[in-house]
């Protein structure tokens, strides 16, 4: 019979049974490349030499010994394990028919070990070990206190975290000792950098990266927008209307400009339509904002790479800090500019359509249809110009004011002075993109049109679209002068400053948590 056969035999004999058990033990101590492992207890499990768990259920007995072949005559025994060593099993069942197999359930498997399994993959193969769970609590006082998010994902054995590197988009573990939760609150981040260790998971892709920025952004924009909207078109109305007075104005105090401004708030709220426009605006300028935040990241990250080749370090300041904050800043104005190219290029055409619905009404701007789909391409350039003065002033400005762990409360005092004083200084630019947004009503063009010619209504349209000429004319209105480019400055700082820059780090803080947890849940 076959070496590697299963006998089967029942042992009916208690004296029988002894002897055998008394050969095997003998055998098992002359043969010490066997491991012999003998059990007749009843719902046990034990081990082999090799890890592998044997389950007995049964009141049989079995033996479990892995054998190694013999050495040959004269040969010295290896001192390696053999890999063509077998686990055999013999199971003692019916002496008298060997045929016959016993009535009881067959013992489980022996379960396979992984083979060549990465720690990634054994990771994701064996649930409610090492994977992820529930997000941590968010702690509202630190964001308080820090004015920053911390989007965590904890381990299901509660061994650490997982999170987003937001300096190089990286996904890490962060593990620490099982101790280390039963510790007070308090200890804990006193002896975090101790006991923790940090292990990089993967490196985030770009197309990932972009699609949860393009999310983040819509949705954090859609809060932004429905909240401000009504106060962008009282801002819209009072630019849009011309200076045609004649003589000299006579000069007004800042009180009676805000009492003025006040009462233009007031008959602009009693006139009604403040959210005339928003539904194109939403369609548009929503993903026009996912689309600004995906390109930043992606592009922050790639210019952040170029600029730390050696080719390009040379241009910075040797010293150390200094160097690192000028190249940070850098890559985050280019990334700006990028990124502000390609939102404008989807939110064009709201604003423009926008703008005719906001100061024209919905029935001017049906007439004008054809106008406002050629406007919207041709208007791009002066878009991109008139927009980035208020953008990258903002963006120096916050970054040479403003310091990382300030708390929640210091920041909005400090963001909403920059955004004031950045949309008084930029106004100029603000009106002359009104002016070009919204040239005239669509019955004076055609008078217009028809009036001068074609060929010549042409190029005074294209002239038209140039800020710097745009601007000259504005300030030849009348006797204004330079303070026709500051009309409704007021409006503009109050819109921008006390209107939506409040907003700004509320909407960072959840723009950036929204994005981390995406990364972490959906593309897991």
């Amino acid at each position: 019979m076959d070496r590697d056969a299963s006998l089967t035999y029942r042992l009916n004999f208690a004296p029988l049974l002894s002897c055998i058990v008394a050969a095997l033990v003998s055998f098992s101590s002359s043969h010490p490349a066997n491991a012999l492992t003998l059990s007749t207890i009843k719902n046990l499990q034990y081990t082999t030499s090799q890890g592998h768990s044997i389950h007995d259920n049964r009141n049989t007995l079995i033996l479990a010994f892995e054998s190694t072949p013999p050495t040959p005559t004269g040969a010295l025994p290896s001192s390696k394990p053999d890999s063509k060593a077998k686990l055999k099993t013999i199971e003692l069942g019916n002496p008298k028919n060997p045929q016959m197999k016993s009535t009881q359930p067959k013992p489980p498997p022996l379960p396979r070990p992984p083979v060549n399994q990465s720690p990634q993959k054994l990771q994701k193969s064996e649930k409610g070990q090492t994977k992820t769970g529930e997000f941590q609590p968010i702690d509202v006082k630190k964001i308080a206190k820090e004015n920053i998010i911390e989007v965590e994902l904890r381990l299901r054995d509660e061994s650490g975290t997982v999170k987003i590197d937001r300096e190089t988009f990286r996904k890490v573990m962060i593990a620490q000792p099982k101790f280390f939760r039963y510790l007070p609150s308090s200890v804990q981040p006193l002896i975090s950098l101790q006991f923790q260790s940090l292990k990089v998971l993967k490196e985030i892709p770009d197309d990932q990266l972009f699609e949860a920025s393009v999310l983040a952004g819509s949705i954090t924009e859609i809060v932004r927008s429905t909240v401000t909207y009504p106060l962008g078109t009282v801002k819209a109305r009072v630019q849009a209307r011309r200076s045609k007075s004649i003589g000299l104005r006579r000069p007004r105090s800042l009180l009676r400009k805000f009492r003025i401004t006040w009462l233009t708030f007031v008959f602009e709220t009693k006139r009604g339509n403040l959210y005339a426009g928003i539904l194109p605006t939403l369609l548009i300028a929503i993903p026009a904002s996912g689309v600004y935040s995906g390109v930043k990241e992606v592009s922050r990250r790639a210019f952040s790479m170029g600029i730390q080749s050696q080719a390009v370090q040379s241009i910075f300041p040797s010293d150390g800090e200094l160097s690192s904050y000028v190249r940070a800043l850098s890559a985050n104005l280019l990334s700006a500019l990028v990124a502000d190219v390609a939102s404008l290029a989807v939110r064009t055409p709201a604003d423009v359509l926008a703008l005719r619905l906001q100061v024209f009404g919905r029935s001017n701007v049906r007439s004008d249809f054809t106008d406002w789909a050629k406007d919207s391409v041709l208007l791009l350039p002066a878009m991109v110009l008139t927009d980035l003065p208020y953008l990258m002033s903002r963006i120096f400005l916050n970054a040479a004011i403003t310091t990382s762990g300030d708390n929640l409360g210091k920041y909005e005092v400090e963001t909403i002075f920059i955004a004031c004083l950045c949309a008084f200084l930029t106004t100029p630019f603000d009106v002359a993109r009104t002016r070009i947004l919204l040239p005239k009503l669509p019955s004076e063009e055609l008078a217009e049109k028809r009036l001068v010619g074609s060929s010549k209504y042409r190029k005074e349209r294209r002239q038209r679209l140039n800020v710097l000429l745009t601007m000259k004319r504005i300030a030849s209105e009348g006797n204004g002068g330079v303070e026709n480019l500051f009309a409704g400055w007021l409006e503009r700082t109050v819109f921008l400053g006390l209107g939506r820059a409040w907003l700004d780090p509320l909407r960072v803080i959840g723009y950036l948590g929204l994005r981390d947890a995406i990364l972490l849940k959906i593309f897991d």
